[in-house]
């Protein structure tokens, strides 16, 4: 177990010998070990007690709390790393403009390379969605992207691709379920939804990795600053959003783990139920710990290692100067 979820409100944690405790109405209703546990997500409003957080803090363990409808509140992490000379080499980059223009590039194109792949791969299961348009609007963008010279130009790239990619992406949607385009405050549908809380999900694994590891989170290099913006992690998610988040969405809706009648609307937009965000939980961490072949290095990896690994090669790029390769999921 990577990461415990605490789903339901009302509850508290304790410690409890080496163990995490929950406690329901005063009694015990679950026990944890803490031996591999590398983070806790806290859905609504329960309390974890002081002793607890002091006993994780020491094994490395952090805590993030989030709304019910998971949007995210705080994280408390653990002692912040001494690796000083990460950071200043990670802010002597931030202000080398050809060193973010390059690798800006790298992640726009991983990017959509892995749209692209996404919707080839689809194309094969779903020969009635016409895609072809797409795909090859997509591929004309990845051949234009050796011209980019400038950020402004790369992120109007990544712009006009992640546009016709999700206009093609609503295509392939069965059982009543809509998507038009990507919106996201509020969500206005079941999709949007779930695709927001699929990316919230991921980008807080890799901002964690990313603390633990000493960097700062909030400074990115195709991201600008901006104030309270983890920009280092919105770089590294968007490689790994159609590979993860995408495709669980998409496997729910098809394979019909989840269904329309889950979802409610309000002021603040489209919300999934407790049951839902249960079914979602649950396989979005089956989607990150179960192996799949990469077909460029063939090793079995699972994507909790890949975004592990997107942290290390971002390290070796700060500090040694190596060029940065991200991730792409071929079809």
């Amino acid at each position: 177990m990577k990461t415990l979820y605490i789903t339901e409100n009302g509850l508290q944690l304790k410690k409890r010998s080496e163990r995490i405790a929950v406690k329901k109405d005063g009694k015990i209703i679950a026990e944890y070990r803490t031996d591999e546990l590398k983070r806790i997500v806290i859905f609504g409003n329960s309390q974890v007690t002081t002793e607890l957080m002091r006993f994780l803090a020491s094994k490395g363990v952090e805590i993030a709390f989030l709304s019910t409808r998971g949007k995210f509140n705080f994280r408390i992490v653990p002692q912040y790393t001494k690796n000083i000379y990460l950071r200043v080499a990670q802010s002597d980059l931030y202000r080398d403009e050809n060193f973010r223009v390059d690798f800006s590039r790298e992640i726009v194109r991983a990017k959509i390379k892995n749209q692209r792949n996404f919707l080839v791969r689809y194309q094969r299961n779903r020969p009635d969605a016409d895609l072809a348009g797409a795909t090859e609007a997509l591929q004309k963008s990845l051949d234009e992207i050796e011209g980019k010279t400038t950020l402004a130009q790369l992120r109007g790239a990544e712009g006009y691709a992640g546009k016709v990619y999700f206009e093609a992406y609503g295509k392939l949607f069965l059982h009543g379920f809509e998507f038009k385009t990507r919106e996201y405050h509020p969500p206005p549908d079941p999709v949007n939804a779930m695709l927001g809380f699929g990316y919230m999900l991921l980008f807080g694994e890799i901002c964690g990795l990313l603390s633990a590891f000493g960097f700062d989170p909030f400074m990115g290099f195709l991201h600008d600053l901006e104030y309270g913006r983890e920009s280092l992690a919105s770089d590294l998610i968007e490689e790994l959003r159609s590979p993860v988040a995408d495709r669980l969405v998409l496997y729910l809706v098809n394979k019909k783990a989840i269904k329309n009648s889950q979802f409610t609307k309000g002021k603040n937009g489209v919300r999934m139920d407790d049951n839902a965000r249960k079914i979602f939980l649950r396989n979005y961490d089956s989607f990150m710990t179960t192996g799949f072949v990469d077909n460029y290095t063939r090793r079995l990896v699972n994507f909790r290692e890949v975004v592990r690994e997107r942290v290390e090669k971002l390290e070796k790029t700060v500090i040694d100067g190596a060029k940065y390769s991200a991730f792409v999921l071929y079809s």
